[in-house]
């Protein structure tokens, strides 16, 4: 059973999948496609000084190689993958967004491979950014950030064809991958200190502003963004607990010993 509250539907554990077509999409897709535009624009803002213009800045840091120009290439493509996808929804095309479907999970599967080796790369060579912790200790904080991400791209996949569910994945995925570009933007603030517990409040109020439309549309906030707000906390307590625990620091020293 689906019920339809004010243009939002929201389906119970024990409903059949969504009927594929229009009338799967409702007419807030324009509000995610502003959340993802927003989330998009923390991590590009972000690496435009390391990556993206890293040749005309010249930014203080490490040297691009060619595993780190692989993962953001790799990454930037999925993130203009994403965009296109939700736009496609808000414009009320369903079909070619479920098209592309298969490419974004290749290119996910793939970033987030990159991405481990990308953090490991970082804890061997002793890469950190200014006020963190040790390198060892903060490669927690990528490796349980992408963790935490594959858990919420996996759970859209499963609810692909509900998509009151799978847009809500989706988009909670994509505020947890914020924090690199957050990071890169507080820190020549001078926020270095403050600069990873403020990656954790931006990612939650992100997802705070979404369940709060969930709540002015309909009356009531999706059950997707009480998973994700799981997957927040948990993803917060572990990279708390590893940036003291002995029991991490001889994990990150095994896995960075090759």
């Amino acid at each position: 059973m689906t019920e339809t509250v004010q243009g939002a539907s929201f389906s119970t554990p024990q409903d059949p999948p969504i009927r594929a077509g229009r009338e799967a999409w409702d007419a807030g897709a324009g509000f995610y496609l502003i959340m993802v535009l927003i989330a998009s624009a923390l991590i590009v803002v972000g690496f435009l000084p390391s990556f993206y213009l890293k040749s005309v800045i010249q930014a203080p840091t490490p040297p691009l190689t060619l595993l780190t120009v692989t993962h953001g290439v790799v990454f930037s493509a999925w993130l203009v993958l994403f965009i296109a996808q939700a736009s496609l929804i808000a414009a009320r095309r369903p079909a070619p967004h479920r098209q592309l479907g298969m490419l974004g999970v290749i290119l996910f599967g793939a970033m987030i491979s990159l991405g481990v080796s990308t953090a490991i790369t970082a804890g061997r060579l002793g890469h950190t950014p200014p006020a963190a912790p040790p390198a060892l200790a903060f490669m927690a904080l990528p490796l349980s950030a992408m963790a935490g991400a594959l858990v919420l791209v996996g759970a859209a996949l499963w609810n692909r064809r509900r998509s009151d569910w799978h847009k809500r994945l989706m988009l909670a995925a994509l505020i947890s991958m914020t924090g690199p570009g957050v990071h890169r933007i507080l820190v020549p603030l001078g926020l270095a200190e403050q600069a990873i517990t403020l990656v954790f409040v931006t990612a939650y109020v992100l997802l705070a502003v979404a369940m709060a439309y969930d709540f002015k549309v309909g009356r009531r906030i999706h059950p997707a963004y009480h998973l994700a707000a799981t997957v927040f906390v948990a993803v917060n307590v572990v990279v708390v607990w590893a940036f003291t625990s002995p029991a991490w620091m001889d994990f990150a020293k095994a896995i960075t010993a090759s």
